[in-house]
């Protein structure tokens, strides 16, 4: 399970710079083509948001797998180790149980927007919603590795070097 682990969160980390790198192309292509050659590609746009959102889902979900979302760990802080162990585990739980409402949601907007199209792209809008399901997919499978092998949240230190 935990090359398996391994491999989705390498996997996730590729999507979000590949999308990163896509929606970078196609908004510089089209600053040339409308700027320079007076000639704008009609659907850059509209790629651009899809890629955004892969980005972002992507990207929280890379960033649930370090287990390095911002915080503010002042309560945690103060409390005895047995305490902090307690607040960890609700924490990650309350984030499993919002991945879950959020995954059944996002397949249910997918499935509503599939007939409808980009209108430049002509490509169904389901592709941008299916980010939510997908990305919150990969943050629960990490939040609950995480949980099962009670690990202590990282600190902006660990990250750091």
């Amino acid at each position: 399970m935990g090359s398996l682990l391994a491999a989705a969160e390498r996997l996730v980390r590729v999507g979000a710079a590949l999308a990163l790198a896509a929606a970078s192309a196609a908004m510089f292509v089209q600053v040339i083509a409308r700027f320079v050659f007076s000639a704008p590609i009609v659907w850059a746009e509209e790629f651009a948001v899809l890629m955004f959102a892969w980005i972002t889902f992507l990207g929280a979900a890379a960033v649930q797998a370090d287990d390095s979302h911002l915080s503010i760990d002042t309560l945690r802080g103060a409390l005895p180790p047995r305490g902090r162990a307690v607040l960890d585990a609700f924490r990650r739980l309350v984030i499993a149980g919002t991945c879950a409402i959020l995954i059944w949601q996002g397949i249910a907007l997918s499935l509503r927007m599939w007939v409808i199209q980009f209108p430049a792209m002509e490509v169904t809008r389901a592709w941008l919603y299916l980010s939510v399901p997908v990305g919150f997919a990969f943050s629960l499978a990490f939040a609950l590795r995480a949980l099962a092998r009670r690990e202590k949240p990282r600190r902006v230190d660990d990250l750091a070097g």
